[in-house]
């Protein structure tokens, strides 16, 4: 009988394991109140209530503070775009960069102050002439039935609504209300005032934001690159290159636009013999840079000085011609062909933008409207020649 050691595995009876599913869940030694922390609050999501305020807080302060500082920074850029050719071309020279910006505020500032020692001295004058003109028309009887006749033959109709009006204005009632009308508008004056002086410290604020763009705008470019991944600069740079562009050659545009608008002015009211023609045509066509001012402004100035220089009706619809027809030219030649060829925008493709500016944001839209349009023009077209680009759109490699 042949003897085996006991510690032979051969020979070692066997265990049964037992299988997993018998084996004790350690969650079930756990005593039943750990299920209860383990269930979701139903008012967890409150914690977040703080975060939310705070995040609705500071956007409600970056909104009225880019408000507040909106125009004086959109006026600051569009001189800076004018002034950077001036300021490159003066660097290249061998100058360094702060001189050549302080050289362009000095020549700027000259050539504004020399137009303004021109430009404001003649206009008041005229402006001068012109009251006196109108004090004279109002206070002299004779002036005035010689001013109704010649307009009753013209017009009847706005002829009887004239004398209604002068037969109201003289009546004590109709003055009385009058002076208290006057009285309610000086009172709300105080307060326009303080409203004017906060509006006249932004517009203050637009040499400094001028000079610092002109100074640091590279450095703040370079600050920027710095927070883009290093694989993505290249394609970032050139992308942000072409908005910088179409930025550039719309303001620039813009003030070409003006220039001719002002030529054109200065024609028509030189024709229609409008007191201070070249000064008022070129005035006229420089504020068209806002939208509307220009206009307005243009137009209340030459249809005062014409009537009380004694022109008749024919020559005060002439000058309204003037006006539509400079105007045409401007919305459907000047801005579709100068400024859409300059952007590559289809001349509609303008008018829709200028249309829908417009109207939902008035003002501001107007001068947004094409500077916006052309930046997602070239975003699109970023995007499109990225898509042709990718991977889903390629066909796939053909292996051999």
């Amino acid at each position: 009988m042949t003897h085996q050691p006991p510690n032979d595995p051969a020979t070692r009876p066997t265990r049964a394991v037992e299988p997993p599913s018998t084996l004790p869940s350690a969650a079930s030694s756990l005593p039943s109140a750990s299920y209860s922390s383990a269930t979701p609050d139903p008012l967890h999501w409150m914690r977040w209530i703080p975060v939310v305020l705070a995040v609705l807080l500071v956007t409600w302060v970056l909104l009225i503070g880019v408000r507040i500082i909106l125009i004086p920074l959109l006026a600051a850029i569009a001189l800076a775009y004018l002034l950077t050719p001036l300021v490159n071309w003066i660097e290249r020279r061998g100058s360094s960069r702060m001189t050549a910006v302080i050289g362009t505020f000095t020549a700027t500032a000259l050539v504004l102050t020399l137009l303004l020692l021109f430009v404001l001295p003649a206009v008041w004058r005229q402006l001068g002439v012109s009251y006196q003109q109108g004090r004279d028309l109002l206070t002299d009887p004779s002036r005035i039935e010689q001013t109704l006749q010649r307009i009753e033959a013209a017009s009847p109709a706005l002829h009887q609504q004239l004398r209604a009006q002068i037969a109201r204005f003289q009546d004590p009632t109709e003055q009385e209300r009058l002076r208290n009308t006057a009285l309610a508008w000086t009172e709300q004056g105080l307060f326009r005032l303080v409203d004017f002086t906060a509006s006249l410290l932004d517009l203050l604020l637009i040499p400094f934001f001028v000079f610092y763009l002109l100074v640091d705008g590279r450095a703040m470019r370079s600050h920027f690159d710095l927070l883009i991944p290093p694989r993505y600069r290249p394609t970032t740079g050139q992308l942000l290159h072409q908005i910088n562009a179409v930025l550039s050659t719309y303001v620039r545009s813009q003030l070409l636009i003006a220039l001719v608008m002002g030529l054109l002015y200065a024609a028509g009211f030189f024709l229609l013999q409008v007191p201070l023609a070249l000064t008022l045509g070129l005035l006229t066509g420089l504020l068209n840079f806002v939208p509307y001012l220009g206009t307005l402004t243009g137009l209340g100035l030459s249809l005062a000085f014409l009537a009380l220089d004694g022109a008749g009706l024919p020559q005060l619809l002439a000058l309204l011609l003037v006006f539509v027809l400079v105007q045409s030219i401007e919305g459907y030649y000047l801005t579709p062909k100068l400024l859409g060829s300059h952007l590559d925008l289809h001349p509609l493709m303008v008018l829709v933008g200028l249309m829908i500016g417009g109207n939902l944001f008035g003002l501001l839209g107007f001068i947004l409207a094409i500077p916006l349009l052309a930046t997602t023009l070239v975003l699109l077209r970023f995007l499109l020649a990225s898509y042709r680009q990718s991977s889903f759109y390629l066909p796939p490699p053909t292996t051999d």
